[in-house]
């Protein structure tokens, strides 16, 4: 059995609610902008929340904008939410190819963000992959056997495979502050360092933020 790493991005007006709900394994919630209740709680701009198997999802006075990231069987239907005033897209969708993924086995489900990143980290990889989001920022990244992506407005989204090295630059005078969902070996729950630097130093400033992270079981 494979696994996918999906990101959708859901629109939902005030006074929404997402019916009948999000029905997914494993699932991280980012909201980008307003206000919504998931599962009762009130989640509020740049914070998460995690759901398993299923969360409610409704709005009030204010809309909300969601980034919401999905680790699922490839057999899987696509998860859009539906509902009155409930606008959903898929983004991005990859299959995650360093690991085995299989029915049992544990693995880190983590929801981080690089802020101000500047500079070029030069030639690296991870050990794990996941699919980043821009916040706000200019970010290039370039690879040989990966995926290559130029993310300069908030909402692109681009999928680094760990083991694919891939370089990371922002333009002279610029930062990015980018959103990373990764499946990680469960002993990195402990460890906020995934950069594996290849070749030349790592010139690159920025801070960290961990928003969620939790070792789930594949199903």
């Amino acid at each position: 059995m494979s696994y996918l790493l999906k990101l959708f991005h859901d629109e939902i007006k005030p006074n929404s609610e997402v019916i009948p709900g999000v029905e997914s394994r494993h699932t991280i919630i980012y909201l980008y902008k307003g206000l919504a209740y998931i599962n009762g709680k009130a989640i509020r701009e740049d914070s998460a929340a995690y759901a398993e198997d299923f969360a409610t999802i409704k709005t009030v006075s204010k809309g909300a904008i969601l980034w919401r990231w999905e680790l699922v069987p490839e057999s899987d239907p696509i998860h859009l939410l539906l509902g009155k005033g409930v606008n959903s897209v898929l983004r991005l969708s990859r299959k995650v190819k360093m690991f085995e993924l299989v029915p049992t086995s544990k693995w880190l489900f983590r929801l981080d963000c690089i802020v101000n990143h500047q500079g070029a980290t030069g030639l690296h990889s991870h050990p794990g992959s996941g699919i980043r989001c821009m916040i706000k920022g200019q970010l290039s990244v370039r690879s040989d056997k990966g995926e290559s992506s130029d993310n300069t407005k908030p909402g692109d989204a681009w999928y680094e495979e760990g083991a694919y090295p891939v370089a990371s630059t922002s333009d002279p005078g610029k930062k990015a502050t980018f959103l990373r969902a990764m499946v990680l070996p469960p002993e990195f729950e402990n460890n906020r360092n995934t950069l594996i630097i290849i070749e030349k130093a790592n010139t690159t400033k920025s801070s960290w933020k961990n928003y969620f992270q939790k070792i789930i079981t594949l199903r």
